[in-house]
């Protein structure tokens, strides 16, 4: 017996529920911390047209991450102007490649009724959210890597001539994106899908070597650029060290940098990081994923891993290798986790969908359970965040939040099969969820809380000329981005005063509370003064979160201007 599927047209609302919150991120200001560091490295590329040294907003080379993300980023800005949404807008547009591959592998390995659930997973998990607000490398880097398996494994199946060209264009766009895990990582899933099937003649087919040659036809440009920067400028010093090869670094060295973790501050190694953080992560289908991880073991082991038609041992293969890899890492960071979550989405779509079609309806009860008791869970944090913490400001967002809210209570009373309020009530919640952050929360703490970007603006509207603010006791990367320009530091106020005291014309301070009294103790006085509340949001603390004790742990910054 099969069970009753969601009509694709249900499909097409759910992912409109989902567009709806990613929209509301695109107008959300850079985070302080990566975001703004990155959009500054392609503000130098855009701004003096090198497209080939990478150069952070403290004037210093950069040597960790390759440069498409930089150069997709400097290109949307020669389009749209340097502006939050077109920092954005290349990882949301890789974003709907990523869903859309994901769709077409899960599709493969499958059927499309999974493809399309995998598809929706994959775009209403939480850290894709984040991924596409604090953007940094990984929507960029997931899409390559999820283009490359899919193209890989669609070259098994039908073997077409543009399987081994795309293949080798999403290995090159990981690689370029954050080095060869970009390429590894869909290398590893290809491997198991031939194990699976004990394909020993397609896993030594020479057309693999066809993909590699490409790769590094791909590949070339950045290495090259890696080579001019660093292998022909001996002489420069990066990261305290002189003779850097490039071609080396990313080649090569940057693999092993993270698993060390000793160039990365202290780090930690917790075995189990990434475990408890896909509680998190991959909201609201984590405890769902968890299942069906080990529903899928327990079904090897039955069947003594004997291949069986339709089965797959891909995803939980390149599960288990990829979290070995990152969690025995030295340095860890949540995000680490993202280019796991079209993998997560075609396993959990895959159990759904099976369960449904052999009809285990109390699976699927007890699973409708556990996507009540995480809703349950995220509505309280909501309420909590949107109520007391941050009240929702904006009609549209209110708007469009109880509406969601008032159709997830529809699909919950109406009668129907556990699998569609499963799916339905989920991405709902995502959608509801990240509505909320998007357009109340974070526009709030980056707005109300992050002086760089309203200081910044200010220095931008003003028109301040480049060349006469200074950083005096404060660095922040949202200012220089949302100013538009690289704002040197005057370390000392010896410095401050001794500037002052030989030149004749005006200029303006970006300082902290401290820093401004440092500047009138020395008889340095100011015409105009623009003050603005500061926190570090990326570290929130029940003190901040409370608005009665909020005033005690803000901080003020200005823009100075000393006559």
């Amino acid at each position: 017996m099969t069970h009753q599927k969601i009509n694709v047209s249900v499909y097409f609302w759910l992912f409109a529920a989902l567009f709806v919150a990613y929209v509301f991120g695109l107008f959300v200001p850079l985070m302080d911390e990566d975001a703004s560091h990155h959009a500054n490295i392609a503000l130098h590329m855009f701004q003096h047209h090198d497209y080939v040294n990478l150069v952070d907003d403290l004037g210093k080379d950069y040597l960790d991450k390759p440069h498409l993300h930089f150069w997709l980023v400097a290109l949307s800005y020669n389009i749209f102007g340097v502006t939050d949404m077109a920092y954005k807008i290349p990882s949301f547009l890789m974003s709907i490649l990523a869903v859309y591959s994901t769709f077409r592998l899960a599709k493969l390995l499958y059927n499309q009724e999974t493809g399309l659930l995998a598809a929706l997973i994959v775009a209403a998990a939480q850290a894709e959210f984040l991924a596409n607000n604090d953007v940094r490398m990984d929507a960029l880097l997931m899409s390559g890597i999820v283009l490359a398996t899919w193209q890989l494994v669609e070259a098994v199946y039908l073997n077409k001539w543009y399987n081994y060209i795309l293949a080798a264009l999403g290995l090159a766009i990981g690689f370029c994106t954050k080095g060869m895990i970009g390429f590894v990582m869909p290398c590893v899933a290809l491997f198991f899908l031939l194990l699976y099937q004990r394909n020993w003649k397609r896993m030594f087919d020479w057309q693999w070597i066809v993909v590699l040659l490409l790769w590094g036809v791909f590949i070339s440009p950045c290495v090259y650029c890696y080579y001019l920067q660093y292998d022909l400028h001996p002489e420069k010093i990066v990261r305290g060290m002189n003779h850097v090869s490039g071609v080396k670094f990313i080649m090569w060295s940057q693999n092993f940098e993270r698993l060390e973790g000793k160039k990365w501050g202290k780090g930690h190694k917790d075995y189990f990081f990434f475990f408890h953080t896909t509680l998190w992560a991959f909201l609201p289908w984590c405890l769902l994923t968890y299942y069906a991880f080990f529903d899928k073991v327990a079904f090897f082991i039955k069947t003594k891993f004997a291949y069986i038609k339709k089965a797959e041992l891909l995803t939980v293969g390149t599960i288990v290798i990829i979290f070995a890899i990152i969690s025995s890492s030295g340095y860890q960071l949540p995000h680490y986790l993202n280019v796991l979550f079209p993998i997560f989405a075609v396993l959990t779509a895959g159990m759904l969908v099976q369960k449904a079609d052999e009809n285990k309806v109390t699976t699927l009860k007890y699973s409708l359970y556990v996507q009540y008791f995480v809703m349950g869970a995220v509505l309280f944090l909501l309420i909590l965040l949107n109520l007391w913490c941050f009240p929702v400001q904006s009609v549209l967002v209110g708007i469009v939040s109880v509406a969601l809210l008032g159709i997830m209570v529809y699909v919950i009373i109406k009668p129907n099969v556990p699998f569609n309020k499963i799916v339905i009530v989920s991405t709902l919640l995502a959608s509801l969820t990240n509505v909320l952050l998007n357009g109340n929360v974070y526009m709030q703490l980056l707005n109300d809380y992050q002086s760089g970007v309203s200081l910044g603006k200010i220095a931008y509207e003003k028109n301040i000329p480049q060349g006469s603010i200074y950083n005096f006791n404060i660095h922040s990367s949202s200012f220089n981005f949302h100013s538009q320009h690289l704002t040197p530091a005057m370390n000392g106020i010896d410095t401050v005063k001794a500037y002052a005291d030989t030149t004749k014309k005006q200029f303006w301070i970006y300082t902290t509370e401290q820093g401004k009294d440092q500047l009138e103790q020395v008889g340095l006085t100011t015409t105009t003064a623009f003050g603005h509340d500061d926190y570090g949001i990326t570290r929130l603390t029940a003190k901040f979160l409370n608005p009665a004790t909020r005033p005690q742990v803000l901080e003020k910054h200005y823009l100075l201007k000393i006559k």
